[in-house]
């Protein structure tokens, strides 16, 4: 007899699995526990909520990314739940911006600063008139520039002052029409 040489065993491999580095292995087909109705989100222990990037990523394939080790998969069931969700998703977006706007002015105020603090330097050096009045006069515009970046900024917290529809898609309102009868049009007629 001849010898027949042993190959080593190589476990099975599902056709049907993409493999990403670090990340959960995803069915690649197109075939969904969900129903089209329900909406998938994720959602932190923070409060933070994220739609679900794929609707079949089980909450165990969540799990081991390691961002999101601790949030939970979950899912809306009818049209008063997924805008209830959809409110509090656009709320936080509001938020976010909010804040992204808030970071940005502070930089600029930070920027500012320095340029009257390099200023300042230039001052005490007093190179010549002309450059003494140069640098004053970018002293009093820095101090302007900041007073009102700071006005910016306690503007994003004063209500009145929104220009976002946030407060209108907030707002709870009846779907009766006699509900209505009698109120001021709001919004965009």
């Amino acid at each position: 007899m001849t010898d027949i040489p042993i190959l080593k065993s190589v476990p099975y491999q599902d056709p049907r699995i993409i493999r990403v580095k670090g990340a959960p292995a995803v069915i690649r087909n197109s075939a969904s526990v969900t129903k089209d109705s329900c909406f998938v989100y994720w959602a932190s222990p923070k409060g933070d909520i994220q739609p679900a990037v794929d609707s079949r990523i089980t909450e165990a394939q969540l799990q081991r990314w390691p961002e999101y080790r601790h949030w939970r998969r979950c899912e809306a069931h009818g049209p008063k739940e997924i805008e209830k969700v959809s409110i509090i998703i656009s709320r936080q977006m509001w938020e976010k911006k909010k804040m992204l706007k808030i970071e940005q002015h502070m930089r600029e105020i930070e920027d500012m600063r320095q340029l009257g603090y390099r200023c300042k330097i230039r001052l005490a050096q007093n190179f010549s008139r002309n450059d003494s009045e140069m640098n004053e006069r970018i002293l009093k515009r820095v101090k302007s520039a900041e007073d009102n970046l700071f006005k910016l900024i306690a503007s994003e917290f004063d209500p009145s002052m929104r220009t976002q529809m946030l407060e209108m898609e907030v707002k709870e309102a009846s779907a009766s029409k006699l509900a209505h009868v009698g109120n001021k049009i709001q919004g965009v007629a």
